[in-house]
């Protein structure tokens, strides 16, 4: 804009405010609507200052133009394709043709905003088509905009798509075309050849007066505050239907909310405003909007969190020392001010419930949001994708205060009753995007479908949970599992009385030694970690977990399931060391050593170093769910999974270097009886390291990528509640050498006693039945890793 003014000009002003020096003539770019008012110049006239001025009120808005994407066009004469020229209503539009090899452009259709654009002389040297969107003011004469420019790309070849929106496109090709109607944006689509058509992909059209607003919400001020949020309220009223379908109306509507909000900081609100804003609130997360934000959110994570955002610093303009409320069905305000402790119920069906014990002069503004557990993702902060697994469970509640307070409490009625594993949490702004955390939270009790939460500090909180298993399956889970970890135990114990009984008989070489030493040991191990089970159990059981008691049972089971697979390591390389190595000699003394300091030395090193490093931010057990260690939160869980994974995937090797080494001995005239019979414990050991152990844990990782999977939990609860009893039978009871040691303590003097003879009668592997009958052809039973036997011809 242009201003002039004769004579000699000291001082341009602007609503009384200096804007430039001495000049004849002020240039203004980029105005906008703001730039009504008053002009004034400022000149000298016989040394007299002398004013002249004109209010200039006819500045409008910037407007919206909507014009053509840039299209394709296939050379065909008497092609008509149709252009986009709008603008806002009370602009004047024309398109203007900059460069036109290949057609003609035709006057505006009747609507004055779509023009054709008539394809001629194409075939034979095809070119291009450059057109431009001229709006202009009618008030303000020579004053306007140009928008970018629109390129008509003509070719002479065929297409498998062709259309007047999206312009012409080979199968897999992916072109811009315009909205229509009262829409401005633009619609992406795909070709596909099979249908030869063009099939929408994204739809970013937003609806021109939305669109007009979200402009002029950039240049709020107090004094033009209220009379937008009326206008902008009566907007999405009209055009509901539209907007709760379409995912760019609702982000735009978001960010007009947001500058309001921002323009709100600076002064207090009036009722009318925060009621206009909750009304456009809950529209735009009606129970229509469901699938609309679904898509929102997977297409931008910070728009949902720039809502709730705008929601809390809009409240903070409320006028304090008042108590008032209103709201929708959707959402409900609440501001009291009190002087004593204050407890309410919350929503409009009472869903939740507030209790501050403090006491003073205080306003506590509430806001209750029955739908947001749809609209807000349920990521946490260790999730920065939107979580599969979690759900917001739960009204969310914003609550402000204008004082500190340091204890809140706040009950949840939960909205579906079939998810378990409830954590107290709020939206916490600072990282992501945005995610709820639980810090300064925690739970106090879950009954009856409630959870009651106490929190330290005040913003927008509700519940989170994850998928549970139905009562019925969840009882028939703790059902196995008790049973089968009390079969377990017994079985521990029985394995250790048996090895108690035969110690002196099976351990009189080096190798028997340390094969039952390592046998004691797992089952020492797991009997404990299995004891600790059971505390764990049981304080999990109750209604708030304890976190001492509970990190103490979680470090526990950590540190001896640990312990059994290092055991299992153990065993695995002194099955290596004794077949591999067969010239190689070490003591006693030192193969204890190194025993001793690998199954119990390096997981006593990783639990301590995982409690460490985790329990000082609360990530070290899964609070309020279970006593074990932490996934969501830290992925403590992984200094668990790793080292026992690693174990397996190495015993496994060991068992293939160690059949391959047996298998290579057997080829040729070698009569190594030791290393048959060692076949025999290398079949014991891949059914009781690999589909045993390997299996029971592969189930629990398949659990936490699918915890709603009932066959994955009982599988798992079948296996891991047994798996004292597979040591016994698999570690002990199938030992011949053991079952005949026993038999000879307690033999009937005239029983035949065919000791190194005696088959191991109801055993159903046909691997095992073929390695034994390889050892019975044996002249002489030599004891190899996990026979137990020593050096004779007897059960020695």
């Amino acid at each position: 804009m242009v201003l002039k003014c004769s004579g000699d000009v000291s001082e341009w002003r602007f609503n009384g405010q200096k804007i430039s020096d001495s000049t004849g003539q002020i240039t203004i770019r980029n105005i906008d609507s703001s730039f009504n008012g008053r002009y004034e110049c400022i000149s000298n006239k016989n040394s007299v200052p002398y004013i002249r001025w004109e209010n200039i009120d006819s500045i409008k808005q910037k407007p919206v133009i909507q014009i053509s994407q840039d299209k394709i066009v296939q050379c065909e004469n008497g092609q008509r394709v149709t252009l986009q020229c709008c603008s806002s209503t009370d602009y004047e539009v024309e398109m203007m043709v900059e460069r036109n090899d290949n057609g003609h452009l035709n006057p505006a259709i009747s609507d004055n905003c779509k023009y054709s654009y008539s394809v001629q002389n194409c075939e034979r040297a095809p070119g291009k088509a450059e057109l431009s969107c001229k709006v202009k003011n009618p008030n303000l004469q020579g004053f306007g905009y140009s928008s970018e420019k629109v390129m008509l790309t003509f070719k002479n070849e065929e297409f498998d798509c062709r259309d007047g929106n999206f312009g012409a496109g080979n199968d897999g090709d992916v072109e811009v075309g315009d909205c229509e109607g009262d829409e401005i944006g633009s619609v992406t689509a795909k070709c596909s050849g099979t249908t030869r058509n063009w099939e929408e992909q994204k739809n970013n059209c937003v609806l021109i007066v939305i669109q007009e607003l979200e402009e002029e919400s950039q240049i709020l001020s107090a004094e033009t505050l209220p009379v937008f949020v009326e206008k902008l309220n009566n907007i999405t009223l009209e055009n509901e239907e539209k907007i709760t379908n379409s995912t760019a109306n609702i982000k735009s509507i978001v960010t007009i909310l947001n500058n309001i909000a921002n323009t709100s900081k600076d002064f207090t609100i009036s009722g009318d405003v925060i009621e206009g804003f909750i009304n456009i609130s809950s529209i735009i997360v009606s129970n229509s909007t469901f699938s609309t934000w679904k898509v929102v959110n997977n297409e931008t994570r910070n728009v949902s969190a720039l809502f709730l955002g705008s929601i809390e610093v809009i409240v903070g303009s409320l006028q304090r020392d008042t108590s008032f409320e209103t709201g929708t069905d959707i959402i409900q305000l609440r501001q009291t001010f009190v002087n004593s402790s204050y407890s309410d119920t919350l929503g409009t069906n009472s869903s939740a419930a507030i209790f501050i014990p403090e006491e003073g002069n205080i306003t506590i503004t509430t806001i209750t949001f029955s739908t947001l557990n749809n609209v807000l993702p349920a990521r946490n902060s260790s999730d920065n994708d939107s979580s599969l697994s979690n759900s917001i469970n739960a009204v969310v509640v914003l609550l402000q205060v204008n004082d500190t307070i340091s204890n809140i409490s706040l009950s949840f009625d939960l909205i579906n009753e079939t998810l378990g594993n409830p954590q107290c949490v709020f939206w916490n702004f600072e990282l992501f995007d945005g995610f709820w955390d639980s810090f300064g939270c925690e739970l106090t009790s879950f009954v009856n479908n409630t959870v009651t939460c106490e929190c330290n500090h005040t913003t927008s909180f509700s519940i989170l949970m994850s998928p549970s298993i139905p009562p019925g399956i969840k009882s028939l889970l703790d059902f196995i599992t008790y049973i089968g970890v009390g079969i377990s135990l017994a079985s521990l114990i029985i394995c250790l009385i048996i090895e108690g009984v035969i110690w002196k008989s099976m351990t009189r070489n080096d190798t028997s030694y340390m094969r039952h030493v390592c046998v004691v040991n797992v089952a020492v191990s797991l009997l404990i970690a299995d004891i600790w089970f059971i505390i764990g159990a049981d304080i999990s059981d109750s209604q708030s977990v304890a976190e001492r008691p509970c990190t103490a049972a979680t470090f526990f089971i950590h540190f001896f399931y640990l312990a059994m697979f290092f055991w299992m390591l153990v065993s695995a390389l002194l099955l290596f060391y004794r077949t591999v190595m067969v010239l190689s000699q070490m003591s006693r003394s030192t193969m204890l050593a190194i025993a001793f300091s690998l199954g119990y030395g390096a997981p006593l090193i990783i639990a301590v170093v995982t409690v460490a490093a985790t329990a000082g931010g609360g990530g070290y057990i899964r609070e309020n769910q279970i006593c074990w260690l932490n996934w969501n939160k830290t992925k403590a869980l992984l200094a668990f999974v790793i080292p026992a994974l690693t174990i397996v995937a190495i015993n496994l090797l060991v068992m293939i270097v160690v059949l391959f080494k047996m298998l290579k001995r057997g080829v040729g005239n070698t009569t190594q009886n030791n290393d048959r019979h060692t076949l025999v414990v290398l079949a014991r050991c891949v059914t009781i390291l690999t589909p045993l152990f390997g299996l029971t844990w592969g189930f629990g990782i398949g659990i936490m990528a699918a915890p709603e999977a009932i066959g994955l939990h009982v599988v798992f609860a079948v296996l891991n509640s047994l798996q004292g009893f597979f040591i016994l039978v698999f570690g002990t009871l199938l030992d011949s050498k053991i079952r005949e040691a026993l038999t000879g303590r307690w033999r009937v003097p005239s029983s035949d006693s065919g000791g190194t003879r005696s088959t191991t009668a109801g055993t159903s592997s046909t691997i095992l039945d073929f390695f034994r009958r390889i050892q019975r052809r044996n002249v002489y039973n030599v004891s190899g890793l996990g026979s137990g036997s020593a050096v004779n011809s007897g059960t020695g």
